[in-house]
């Protein structure tokens, strides 16, 4: 089996495992949470980014074993799942940047939220004007699927293994790596197997200035100007 086929057949066990990890991740600072303590948006938000997991799973799986039909019917919900998962993240930056203040943590996570979900939407954007060419759209999905790990295993690494101050930087190193080791494998193999650099190195270099943003940004006066701008919009 080539690359080009396995990466849709074999997607589906990596994928199974980020909301696995999700719930790991997020066990301590969302699920065990007392009740009377969340926002409305932490919970639209966290269930969106669930559902897309499970979307996500469900397609693969779907592709896995050739029901094309009902692949593309189930992806529809992505036209609504989509846009709710980058409403609820800016609503949700909005609430947790006035509960942290215009701090070093409040500044710095803001700023990992922001290009995230900039990355998030632009990969899936790619994946849906490709929708008709399979093997593109596919890459471009699956990218989609990079956007979720830092904030998964972020919490996992700083509540079970590393408790150091996010705005450190410190434990966006470890994650940051981890990811770019994963695309840089796709990239590779795509390359060596099918000759293909259209998505996975493009997705790669999108990672690495965002993830060199999401490090340097959170000091300068612009984004500061920037963040308290955001911060005074009345949307929670």
């Amino acid at each position: 089996m080539s690359f080009n086929q396995s990466i849709f057949r074999n997607s589906v066990f990596f994928l199974l495992l980020i909301p696995l990890f999700a719930v790991w991740g997020f066990w301590v600072t969302y699920f065990t949470r007392p009740p009377g303590t969340y926002n409305i948006w932490e919970h639209v938000h966290g269930l969106a980014m669930f559902g897309w997991c499970i979307l996500l799973v469900a397609q693969s799986f779907l592709i896995r074993s050739n029901r094309r039909p009902v692949h593309r019917a189930l992806g529809k919900i992505s036209f609504l799942l989509a846009p709710l998962i980058v409403i609820s993240t800016i609503f949700l930056a909005n609430y947790k940047l006035n509960v942290r203040q215009l701090n070093s943590e409040g500044l710095y996570i803001f700023g990992l939220q922001f290009f995230i979900i900039i990355l998030f939407g632009y990969f899936y954007i790619m994946a849906i004007a490709r929708r008709k060419q399979p093997d593109v759209h596919a890459r471009w999905m699956i990218c989609t699927a990079f956007t979720m790990l830092d904030p998964i295993f972020a919490r996992i690494i700083a509540v079970n293994f590393y408790q150091v101050p996010f705005e450190t930087g410190v434990i966006q190193w470890m994650t940051f790596s981890f990811i770019d080791v994963i695309v840089i494998i796709l990239v590779i193999k795509d390359w060596k197997s099918n000759g293909r650099r259209d998505v996975f190195l493009p997705a790669l270099a999108l990672l690495v200035l965002a993830q060199i943003a999401m490090l340097t940004v959170s000091d300068t006066a612009p984004w500061k100007a920037f963040a308290s701008w955001f911060a005074g919009l009345p949307l929670t």
